[in-house]
Order: C-alpha cells, then sequence, then structure tokens
C-alpha cells in the first residue's frame, strides 16, 4: 500500500536567524551556543551508476549522513532514467550486534521502518527526482522494557575475553522496474541501494565549567563548583607510617563534552616521612665488592585518565570490558610558604593540576539500553615509589562521569544586537 507523506515531509529544515528581522519581535532571552548559530550546512551525496541520494542540512560535507534525536532522515533521490519505474520503497534499518568470547553473539532488530515514497498505480510517472523522508523512532521496545535509541557505536575489544560491539543504521532504497509484457503481464526487475546513516543524539552539560579553572583561584570564590574526593593511600599491614590524604578535585557539574578539556586539582597530605617514603629511593646492590653502593632513584607515578567501561549481555551472561579514552597531563604546584603559628613543620602536602581530554576518536556519548551500558570514568592511579619495599601500597580510584556531545559555551554573554 502507498502511503501518502505529508507536504513538508519533502521540505527543507527551514532557515532560522540568530538575530530577528526587520519585520520580526526583539529577542527576549539570548543564550549563546559554540558554533550553532554560523553553522553552514552541507550536503552528502552517495552515487551508483543510475541513482544518485543526496542529503542536506548535514553539518560536513565528508563521511556517513549524520542526524540527531527526533530528526528524520530525509533528502531526495535522483533517477537516470525514471520512465519504467513502478515503485520506490524506502527502509530505515537498525540493529544491534554483540560478540563475546565467553558468552556468544546475539543480533537484535531495533528499527524497522519502511515507506513507500513512490507508486505509479496511484502517482502517474516517475518523475526524475524524488524527495523522501523517515523518521528515527524515540524509542524500541525490547522484552516489554521501553529504550532510548541507542546512538551510531562500534568497538572491538581485544585480548580476553573478546568483545565486539555495533550498534549501526542504514537505509535502503528499493526500485522496482517495468521491463517487458508477457501474456498479458509485467514483467519486473528490482534493484536495491542501501547506504549507512549515523545516529547521534545531542547532550550538552546543564551549566558550563569555570572559564578560569584553576583551583586555588577559584574555590574560595565558588567552592560549590569543584567536587572533592577524599582518598587514603593504603599501607601495608605492618606498617610503621602513618597514611597519606588524598585529595581529588573534579568541576561539581560531572558532564563533559568529550572535545574539550577536564580540569582536575590533586593534593597530597601527610607527614614528612611519610611523603619521603611515598617519593623514596632505595640503594642498589654493588655489582663487584670494590665498588661503592649505588644510589637508584624510583619516581612515584601519578596518572589521571578517562575510561570507559562497555558491559554486555548475551544469552543470559554478563562481561564487559574497560578501554582507556584519554591521558591527563599533570603539572606540579610549587608549595606555599607558611609561617604562621598554627603551621606543624611535621605535615606537608603536594600538589597537581592538569587537564584530561578523550582521545581523537572518541564521538559517542555514554548510553544505557537493556543488554548494552557504554559508562565512563575519571580515574585516578597513584604509584608509590619502590613499590616492592615501600610501606605504601598502590591506589586507584575511578569516579563516574558522563560524557556528551557537546560543550556549554558561556564566554559571550553580550547579545549582538548590544555591542
Amino acid at each position: 500500500m502507498s502511503v501518502a507523506l505529508p507536504a513538508y515531509a519533502y521540505s527543507p529544515v527551514p532557515s532560522y536567524a540568530a538575530l530577528p528581522r526587520p519585520n520580526e519581535e526583539d529577542t527576549v532571552e539570548y543564550t549563546p551556543r559554540q558554533g550553532r548559530t554560523t553553522a553552514q550546512f552541507a550536503t552528502i551525496t552517495k552515487e551508483w551508476r543510475d541513482v544518485t541520494i543526496i542529503f542536506r542540512n548535514q553539518e560536513t560535507s565528508s563521511g556517513p549522513p549524520t542526524f540527531g534525536r527526533n530528526s528524520s532522515c530525509c533528502g531526495e533521490i535522483g533517477l537516470e532514467n525514471s520512465k519504467d519505474i513502478l515503485t520506490i520503497t524506502l527502509k530505515l534499518e537498525g540493529r544491534i550486534s554483540l560478540s563475546a568470547s565467553d558468552c556468544g553473539s546475539t543480533v537484535q532488530k531495533i528499527v524497522d521502518q519502511r515507506r513507500t515514497i513512490w507508486d505509479q498505480a496511484e502517482s502517474g510517472r516517475c518523475p526524475s527526482v524524488v524527495g523522501f523522508a523517515v523518521a528515527f523512532p524515540v524509542t524500541y521496545t525490547d522484552q516489554g522494557r521501553v529504550c532510548r535509541l541507542p546512538p551510531t557505536y562500534e568497538t572491538i575489544c581485544l585480548g580476553s575475553p573478546l568483545l565486539v560491539v555495533k550498534c549501526g543504521y542504514s537505509l535502503t532504497i528499493k526500485i522496482t522496474k517495468a521491463r517487458t509484457r508477457k501474456i498479458g503481464f509485467w514483467k519486473t526487475s528490482s534493484k536495491t541501494y542501501t547506504t549507512n546513516v549515523v545516529f547521534r543524539p545531542r547532550t550538552r552539560p546543564a551549566r558550563p565549567i569555570l572559564e578560569n579553572p584553576s583551583f586555588f583561584s577559584t574555590v574560595k570564590a565558588a567552592p560549590s563548583e569543584w567536587l572533592q574526593m577524599s582518598i587514603t593511600i593504603p599501607t601495608r599491614k605492618n606498617a610503621t607510617l602513618d597514611p597519606i590524604s588524598c585529595h581529588f578535585m573534579i568541576p561539581s557539574v560531572q558532564t563533559f563534552c568529550f572535545s574539550e578539556d577536564i580540569p582536575f586539582h590533586i593534593q597530597l597530605c601527610g607527614s614528612l616521612v611519610s611523603l619521603r617514603e611515598f617519593y623514596g629511593s632505595v640503594s642498589a646492590e654493588p655489582r663487584q665488592q670494590e665498588e661503592r653502593p649505588r644510589k637508584r632513584q624510583f619516581a612515584a607515578i601519578i596518572r589521571v585518565f578517562l575510561a570507559r567501561q562497555v558491559f554486555v549481555e548475551i544469552n543470559g551472561r554478563e562481561t564487559w570490558r574497560n578501554i582507556t579514552v584519554g591521558e591527563g597531563k599533570l603539572r606540579p604546584i610549587p608549595p606555599v610558604a607558611s609561617d604562621g603559628p598554627d603551621v606543624n613543620p611535621s605535615e606537608a602536602s603536594v600538589d597537581w593540576e592538569g587537564e584530561v581530554r578523550c582521545k581523537s576518536d572518541v564521538n559517542c556519548a555514554s548510553f544505557n539500553i537493556s543488554h548494552l551500558v557504554v559508562k565512563d570514568f575519571i580515574i585516578l592511579a597513584i604509584t608509590p615509589a619502590n613499590i616492592r619495599t615501600s610501606q605504601m601500597l598502590p591506589m586507584q580510584h575511578a569516579h563516574p562521569i558522563r560524557l556528551v556531545t557537546d560543550g556549554w559555551t558561556d564566554q559571550d554573554l553580550v547579545h549582538p544586537q548590544d555591542r
């Protein structure tokens, strides 16, 4: 059966202006957004010998066509020879493929949208250009549970267990033509044309990060902008040293764009003896009797990185893998001299600051559906020097965060007409 699409389905998205036109009212509220008001839309073209599919209103002219939440996969089909075309049907399909070496594999279809965009019996001869539009559903149902449609995502985790995850979408155009008429019947032939499309719902933080990410310069003026995590570096069972306290600070919004830097601050507090043990040095044994003992320096390692955990459930069994998706850069902060009466000369603190950002190949936000969960963490890992002989033990603390597609830009609070 042919389904007639409304007229607006073939129309491109209207062009909205950042500022009111002469015949429009003035702006009530102005919220600047990075790169959105001046974006230049591009066109992506997929060509075959006799068929061309054009996707308009794309942010870039390279790569597969990309669509967001509550959007329609729309465009135009150019036909070399449209005279004998009987029907043109369109199918938007989405699948989730999960495979693990210890759980087996499974494939689930989550989208199956079909449309007849041209029928000669109802509309007459087919034109050389036909518009189409098919909407991405907001949700899908899995065993009675309603889940949000996941973004396009693909990863292969080598090692044990081997884990392969693919969530992809495709658009298929089927063109049926009449060839010859024999014994009162038309003999038809059909061809299909398939192209991958990307579904990437856009998300952003609830508020921006401070313009000045330095902890010491902002903590007194805006303490609520920082989240502090207090961890104790563990010691061995029979240790005689006092433990070291570690304070790890990140922006309290805890939602970050994967193309922006995430600032952090680290402070180690403890006795001078414990801190010296943490940094430590050890004497190496002489190679020969006449040689003097050599001092070999061991450096403590402090690392901040981003990790993505991919959790799957296949055939009733669960497995997961962790992937490092970003490495932080640390800078030591010189200590501040304090000569006050309350200063304890046997206590000290050491500070670092830095930023961590996702790798350039990370382009999917975290999400959660029935059999697939993609979660992100910021991790602080501390390894004392002389790990074999030190009374301190390694420590690792993981804090869940959310990575999103867009950042919040709050650098320009002035409306363009007020400049």
